[in-house]
């Protein structure tokens, strides 16, 4: 029998209740690593998952939640629905079977935000929906990271109002790692703050920063403003008093640079643009990419494998975008997302919460190194 608690019910397997209450209550998320390598076992990350909002429904998401577990022994799920959609959904993929015992938990969520919705209206007057739930399951502690691929606009809303942006930061910013040619460079923002001050173009400086060091990417990463040259004194008012700021700022600026070494992975790791821009940039790399392989394609008669190579180029391992600034870690991937671009999010959720993403930021705001 299936038991319920309120107000967002949680299913249990009969033999798995005892033990999950356990260990999904009080959790210290400061404690993954493991503590001194003294082999002692690392405590799991908690993942909540929006079941809801993808393309070809929640059974990419149930996909991607199956392989995860199968992959990984340290990694638990939340999943976040309707109960008449999840508890069956969780059956039929053997997610609640003896060899994930305790490792996954089921929420319901009953309600949904369509496409059609107005974001903001919906997240602050609905507290049944699938994405309430998940972001609330992070706030309140009972999971370390959520993921998304339904509305983003809901998606950055529900994270910046529930979880509270970091202390100092005036705007959250959308990062994407960009796959570049010398090497992986960190783009943002990409859609969260489309009208930004110099100021904000700044702090996101330092956001990237901290995300790239989270990444792994470079211990000191280096900065850049994108603009249309990289002449002292290029582009508008806005990048001219942007600029001037960051380098004052202790971020590891290295000036303005240009649109080809996005793609090229040129002389910063973290580039710091407008939102409008930086999503007019992002579809732009999509469809050249998508471009290209067609190119190659017609030259070299290898169709299947320059498709791979546009499918994979913003998507694959770097299908996850990550919202930067607020008080908890949000990933967020496209509606269209595949079972293993969903299993990507999830792996860098994973990841920025191992490597404490919110406190090497608030870290980095507040001064620290």
């Amino acid at each position: 029998m299936v038991a319920w608690s309120t107000p967002f019910r949680t299913v249990w397997t009969r033999t798995a209740v005892t033990t999950v209450a356990r260990s999904w209550t009080s959790r210290n998320r400061m404690t993954h690593p493991d503590p001194g390598g003294q082999g002692q076992t690392p405590q799991p990350v908690v993942i909540a998952l929006d079941l809801l909002g993808g393309d070809a429904g929640p059974e990419v998401v149930a996909d991607a939640a199956l392989a995860v577990l199968q992959r990984t022994s340290d990694v638990d799920l939340v999943l976040v629905g309707p109960a008449s959609t999840v508890a069956p959904l969780a059956q039929n993929r053997g997610l609640l079977a003896s060899p994930f015992d305790g490792r996954v938990r089921l929420m319901d969520a009953p309600g949904e935000i369509a496409m059609t919705d107005d974001a903001v209206a919906a997240v602050r007057s609905r507290t049944d929906t699938s994405v309430h739930g998940a972001v609330t399951a992070v706030r309140e502690g009972t999971a370390d990271a959520w993921v998304s691929i339904g509305h983003t606009g809901a998606v950055l809303t529900a994270a910046t109002l529930t979880l509270g942006r970091l202390h100092g930061v005036t705007r959250a910013a959308v990062a994407v790692v960009i796959p570049g040619t010398a090497h992986d460079v960190v783009l943002l923002d990409v859609g969260g703050s489309l009208d930004v001050s110099a100021e904000v173009l700044a702090q996101f400086g330092e956001l990237g920063r901290a995300y790239a060091i989270a990444l792994g990417l470079n211990a000191a990463p280096r900065v850049g403003l994108l603009s249309i040259g990289t002449e002292p004194g290029k582009g508008d008012a806005l990048r001219k008093e942007a600029d001037a700021l960051l380098r004052t700022a202790d971020v590891g600026y290295v000036g303005f640079v240009e649109g080809r070494d996005i793609a090229a992975g040129g002389p910063a790791d973290v580039i710091v643009v407008d939102g409008f821009t930086g999503n007019v940039v992002l579809k732009a790399l999509e469809g050249a990419a998508v471009n290209v392989a067609h190119a190659l394609a017609k030259v070299t008669g290898e169709k299947e494998a320059a498709s791979v190579v546009a499918a994979n180029y913003l998507s694959g391992s770097k299908a996850g975008a990550v919202l930067l600034g607020v008080n908890g870690i949000t990933v967020l991937g496209h509606g269209g997302s595949t079972a293993d671009e969903v299993g990507a999010c999830i792996d860098l959720a994973v990841r920025l919460a191992r490597h404490d993403l919110v406190g090497r930021t608030r870290q980095l705001l507040s001064g620290g190194s």
